[in-house]
């Protein structure tokens, strides 16, 4: 049946105009536009088709129910979609398509439009439908304006176009389009340079905004939505450290405040009763009779034992009220003013350095610097006796390090068994900060004590802790319920 179909149109093509069966008004010839390919190959001569109307301006473009063509050098026509038409020109094809030139147009009637051929963008860049009205779907990659045309970037598959307007106005009426959405465009397929712009191979005239619909919205995971997501967590994560930070500060001054007010009950209460104590057993020594040497001697290593508890309980109370660590002082003030406390009246030289800036350093470090620094300090005082004591404070930017050097007695490091309530609390404060903690001593030489706290380790383990705590509800919180 294909084959009797084309040998029909082949004789319609071939035979004199006069002899053509269809006439137009007023008994004038047409011949369809699939049959002027046919009649290009055996002469070329002027010829008229009768066509409806698929996108007005220049060129014109008509179609009728075998094929499309361009009607190149026309004036301007006061047409619209769908209107019947007499065209009589010169045919001319070639890789752009079917071509009419300096053709003459007749008006008959107004029409019905065109249905768009469906069709692929692989399809479309053969060239089979140039100038032909189709319907295209893609995903806009870009859109932009040039030479008072606006155009989209669109990507199909393996092909890429682009789509223009001829007026600007059209793309005012356009919906809001988004990089990445799905649309279906209808236009005039045009296989001209000046319309692909080398993009691709073919190219989509548009006749109005109401050829472009958008059949989907782009997907959430596009670039700029991961790039949101990714600042929304991060200012997330970042807020939930910041009030971690804000309750580990109020947490550490609740402490050290119960601490003070722990001091203040010894002080009232312990410290005052050694004093009475002490009080007492003077004024018995005083009036014992002379030659109780047994009596006096007990009363006199009473008193020494009692003047030394009351030194003990002085310098317990010192450690449960130190200077508070908050924003007014900082660590350097801390330590100055609690080694002058432990060591007044105390036959000692202290030499006490800094080197570098605090910047900021979190007070759960400093607390713990000042913890190690107070019981460094209070055992060279308790054990040792030294003449001198060191305590150097170094702001390294990578870490921090504390020591405190005697010239006391000293001690052999393989006699501690690690039961020692100060050293044990000392390395577990540096350790739980990621730090070293370190106790060098020779008998009769002195005792340095080193705790060091790397700056970056702080701030990464709050960062994971508080990541792997936000992980761990969202597993517990997320996870999907098992079916009954």
């Amino acid at each position: 049946m294909k084959t009797i179909g084309a040998f029909v149109l082949l004789l319609s093509a071939i035979a004199p105009a006069s002899e053509q069966p269809a006439n137009g008004p007023a008994g004038q010839s047409y011949i369809p536009l699939a049959a002027v390919h046919f009649l290009l190959q055996r002469t070329s001569e002027r010829i008229t088709v009768r066509a409806t109307v698929t996108r007005n301006g220049t060129p014109l473009y008509i179609e009728d129910s075998s094929q499309a063509a361009a009607v190149e050098n026309v004036p301007p026509q006061d047409l619209k979609i769908g209107d019947q038409l007499l065209v009589s020109g010169w045919p001319q094809e070639d890789d752009r398509g079917l071509v009419i030139r300096n053709a003459s147009i007749r008006f008959l009637w107004p029409g019905i439009p065109v249905v768009p051929l469906a069709l692929t963008a692989d399809q479309a860049t053969l060239g089979k439908f140039a100038n032909s009205l189709i319907e295209v779907q893609g995903k806009l990659v870009d859109e932009g304006v040039s030479n008072r045309e606006n155009w989209l970037q669109i990507e199909s598959g393996n092909q890429k176009f682009l789509a223009h307007f001829n007026s600007t106005k059209a793309s005012l009426l356009l919906p809001r389009l988004e990089r990445g959405s799905m649309l279906r465009l209808r236009g005039i397929c045009s296989m001209r340079p000046e319309d692909t712009h080398y993009v691709g191979g073919f190219a989509l005239l548009l006749r109005s905004a109401e050829d472009v619909d958008i059949v989907s919205g782009p997907p959430w995971w596009s670039p700029r939505h991961l790039v949101e997501l990714g600042i929304i967590f991060f200012v997330l994560i970042w807020a939930a450290h910041a009030a971690r930070l804000k309750a580990v500060g109020a947490r550490f001054r609740t402490i050290m405040e119960e601490r003070a007010r722990v001091g203040h009950e010894l002080h009232d209460t312990l410290a005052q009763g050694f004093a009475g104590v002490a009080f007492q057993i003077q004024a018995a020594r005083n009036n014992i009779s002379a030659g109780d040497a047994v009596l006096e001697r007990h009363l006199h290593l009473a008193l020494d034992m009692v003047r030394h508890s009351h030194t003990e309980a002085h310098r317990s109370i010192i450690m449960l009220r130190p200077q508070s660590l908050d924003e007014a002082t900082n660590l350097e003030e801390a330590l100055q003013q609690s080694i002058q406390r432990m060591t007044e009246g105390c036959a000692i030289h202290v030499d006490f350095g800094v080197n570098g800036t605090l910047n900021g350093l979190p007070l759960v470090v400093q607390d713990a610097l000042y913890r190690v620094a107070q019981e460094s300090i209070a055992n060279a005082l308790r054990h040792g006796h030294p003449r001198n004591l060191q305590v150097n404070l170094d702001y390294d930017p990578a870490a921090v390090i504390l020591r405190v050097a005697d010239d006391g007695s000293g001690f052999e490091p393989s006699t501690l068994d690690g039961s020692g309530f100060g050293l044990s609390g000392m390395k577990q404060r540096i350790r739980a900060l990621h730090g070293t903690f370190t106790v060098t001593s020779r008998r009769g030489i002195g005792t340095q004590v080193r705790a060091e706290v790397p700056r970056r380790s702080v701030s990464l383990s709050r960062l994971r802790w508080t990541f792997n705590t936000y992980w761990n509800y969202c597993r517990r919180h997320w996870r999907p319920r098992a079916s009954a």
